[in-house]
């Protein structure tokens, strides 16, 4: 295993978690949670499974996008594909879409048995705006309604599909629109914009509409090693030069002038302090190398509020999806048979 002991990354090692000895036991330490931002930390594991429920996130958890588009009447400037087109990428809330077969939520078009969309795989939205005044009129998302026509007998409020972002009611309607609207087009006197579409449920691996995150991403853990002693044998304006050469300001000066690590957790790994110090002939003064076991995520939604999906119920989709598909392995490999799974919601 020579090789897989070798680095990407400045000679180090790119995995240290002994696998081939012990098994896996992931645990997840959670440093923020809000609907829209989530960091959490991932340990005693390795690049794999952490590439795995970062790649989960960003393309197989389920959410809904506009699929089918029929236009009435168009008489603004945008031809009716580029219509449909900006229709699919609106955000839509699918907070209970349902994130593996066993969930009770939505299910995709081409499975269900229905004839032409119903309340268990289908949401249908509507726009019929007429601009009747003598200056420009801005359509935007919220002039799009959802017709309640596949409605669930036993939804709640809570559970209607819309639009996100919602109006923020701190603010007038006309300032909501300027500012929070995600614009459709735009429309002269007289001119009119009708037509109905359906909403249903995918994953970002069909189409990029679909993508629950604005972003996911992890970093490694940065270990920042210093040389006390010639760090001590620098003049004042050598240290100042050295802690200017971080683009991320990961060293400062203390009250006595000397250099430490203050903000270990922005460093990049760009090595401008290690090439300071090679420059210098003092290349022992600094290394920082990666800690190959620990991942720091982060994860932000598209909106503010949370949509399409909030960002901790897109974290917990992962970590079942991820189970699911290894029950499915199992499955396939010695006749395992599915009788658990992770619950949707937090237990009591």
């Amino acid at each position: 295993m020579a090789a897989a002991s070798l680095s990407y990354y400045c000679g180090g090692e790119w995995m240290t978690f002994p696998y081939e000895k012990e098994p896996r036991k992931p645990k997840v330490n959670v440093t923020h949670a809000s609907p829209n931002l989530v960091k959490f930390t991932l340990t005693e594991t390795d690049v794999s499974v952490a590439n795995a429920l970062r790649r989960i996130m960003l393309a197989e958890v389920p959410t809904l996008a506009i699929d089918t588009v029929n236009i009435e009447d168009n008489d603004s400037v945008i031809f009716d594909e580029f219509l449909a087109h900006r229709m699919g990428l609106l955000p839509i809330t699918s907070h209970k879409v349902g994130d593996i077969p066993p969930d009770s939520g939505y299910v995709e078009y081409k499975q269900c048995t229905c004839f032409d969309g119903c309340p268990y795989c289908t949401a249908e939205f509507k726009l019929d705006v007429t601009n009747t005044e003598d200056k420009v009129m801005t359509v935007t998302h919220f002039d799009v309604e959802n017709t309640g026509k596949y409605r669930r007998d036993n939804a709640l409020p809570i559970d209607e599909v819309k639009m996100v972002p919602s109006r923020n009611p701190d603010i007038d309607e006309e300032t909501d629109t300027r500012e929070n609207g995600i614009i459709i087009a735009k429309l002269k006197k007289d001119q009119k914009l009708r037509f109905e579409c359906y909403a249903r449920k995918g994953i970002p691996k069909y189409h990029a509409k679909f993508m629950p995150v604005a972003t996911a991403i992890y970093q490694f853990e940065p270990i920042i090693r210093t040389n006390k002693q010639m760090l001590d044998g620098l003049s004042l304006d050598e240290r100042i030069e050295f802690v200017q050469s971080c683009p991320r300001k990961v060293f400062d000066l203390d009250i006595e002038d000397n250099v430490h690590v203050a903000r270990k957790e922005d460093c990049i790994f760009c090595d401008e302090c290690v090439a300071k110090a090679k420059a210098w002939g003092k290349k022992d003064m600094v290394t920082v190398k990666m800690d190959c076991g620990v991942f720091h995520f982060t994860v932000e939604a598209v909106t503010p509020e949370g949509g399409p999906r909030n960002v901790i119920d897109v974290v917990r989709a992962a970590l079942r999806v991820l189970d699911y598909k290894m029950s499915l392995f199992l499955k396939d490999a010695y006749g395992d048979k599915i009788e658990e799974w992770l619950p949707w919601e937090r237990p009591a």
